[in-house]
């Protein structure tokens, strides 16, 4: 079988990794499409890369903000659960404009590639929509791979379909579809928030890109390992690295400062009991480690609960997915989230002392470690996959 990935952008590509690669070695036939940003990130992973878009249009998208609620028409139908579901739902309206501009640039070449090809199964990033309308040029099913978020583009209501997601579709002289997708979610049972589209469970297989292990990674800490990161693809570390540092000099802890961009510490001396290192697979620092400080990322948050390791979460600001990280860590029990306006001075060493001195942080983190482990394997997923496949 022939199974098209489709890419969003760089951060999302090791999302995508595992299912891949399961799929190969189940013997399907595995392309990747992905705009210029992110095709390093899908080589680096030894997977077939095919080039869509371009890099114009993704730097248009990080550039994109979206116009203020006022001014949109809202779509959400009002039998939809309350509760988080209404935050999503409402990011996902402010979402669609830049995510159907971006699917507007991308769909020519997707398109293209996907007739051309014919693939037998379209497997998108939420966040690709372009993918839905390969599918539909291929005359295949399509399945949405989301990020352990509720947010995410889809419209299972005619009456909640923007004119542009129609057009997209219409251009090509193709029906929009509408309802009837799924998605494949490795969010665990603890973390998981109503949703309205159909769910196809997946364990989170930890997938942090490739890296060399320094020789003090093999050895196991003298005194509690501290990792501070802003994930593979951002800066966000950088103001609360700085706070961090401080606050905790005296203590007796190694804090691992491994971050994308060292330049965000502002050339600052480091403690003595700080060690800076390049990124590295995130997974593997993981493994001797006894608390994650991170920024709110998915694959951050998911990494450590999947180790078993409990978390500071340390979002950039309030009402985005990074704080939706911070709160649904925070109320499962598995670490602590704090929002920069309630970062005051000593605040951050206030709650990593917390998570350090008090077990319970642990045994919930590994708690849920235990319940991504019972989930099924992308392996059997593909299984799965094969079976719709060959219904359809």
């Amino acid at each position: 079988m022939r199974i098209l990935f489709v890419a969003h952008g760089p951060a999302h590509v090791p999302w995508t990794v595992p299912l891949a690669w399961a799929a190969q070695l189940a013997g399907h036939e595995v392309r990747v499409a992905a705009r210029p940003q992110a095709l390093p990130k899908v080589a680096e992973a030894g997977l077939i890369a095919v080039p869509i878009g371009a890099a114009a249009a993704g730097d248009a998208f990080a550039r994109w903000a979206a116009p203020p609620s006022g001014s949109r028409a809202r779509r959400v139908p009002a039998q939809w659960p309350s509760g988080p579901l209404n935050w999503a739902e409402e990011k996902r309206l402010s979402w669609a404009d830049q995510v159907l501009a971006l699917a507007d640039a991308l769909a020519d070449d997707l398109v293209a590639y996907a007739r051309w090809w014919r693939p037998q199964l379209v497997v998108h990033d939420v966040g690709a929509v372009a993918g839905l309308v390969a599918a539909e040029a291929a005359g295949v099913p399509a399945v949405a791979h989301n990020w352990c978020q509720p947010l995410g583009l889809y419209f299972l209501h005619e009456e909640e379909v923007p004119p542009a997601y129609e057009r997209l579709f219409q251009r090509f002289g193709l029906r929009p579809r509408i309802g009837g997708d799924v998605w494949i979610d490795a969010t665990p049972p603890s973390l998981a928030v109503s949703h309205p589209v159909p769910r196809l469970p997946m364990r989170y297989t930890v997938y942090n890109g490739p890296g060399a292990l320094a020789a003090w990674t093999a050895a196991d800490p003298e005194r509690p390992r501290v990792c501070v990161t802003g994930g593979i693809a951002t800066d966000a570390a950088g103001g609360f690295a700085r706070q961090l540092v401080t606050e905790v000099a005296d203590l007796d802890v190694e804090i691992v400062l491994a971050l994308a961009n060292p330049v965000v510490l502002g050339g600052a001396a480091l403690p003595a009991n700080v060690r800076l290192t390049r990124p590295v697979p995130l997974g593997a620092l993981l493994g001797t480690s006894a608390v994650l400080v991170q920024h709110g990322g998915a694959g951050s948050s998911m990494t450590a609960l999947a180790r078993g390791v409990p978390q500071l979460v340390l979002p950039e600001a309030s009402a985005t997915t990074q704080s939706l990280w911070a709160d649904q860590i925070a109320a499962a029990g598995a670490g602590r989230g704090l929002l920069p306006a309630e970062r005051s001075p000593g605040s951050l060493r206030a709650a990593l002392l917390d998570l350090l001195h008090r077990p319970e942080y642990a045994a919930r983190a590994l708690g849920i470690s235990a319940e991504i482990a019972a989930m099924p394997s992308p392996a059997e997923l593909i299984r799965n996959l094969e079976t719709r496949v060959a219904a359809s």
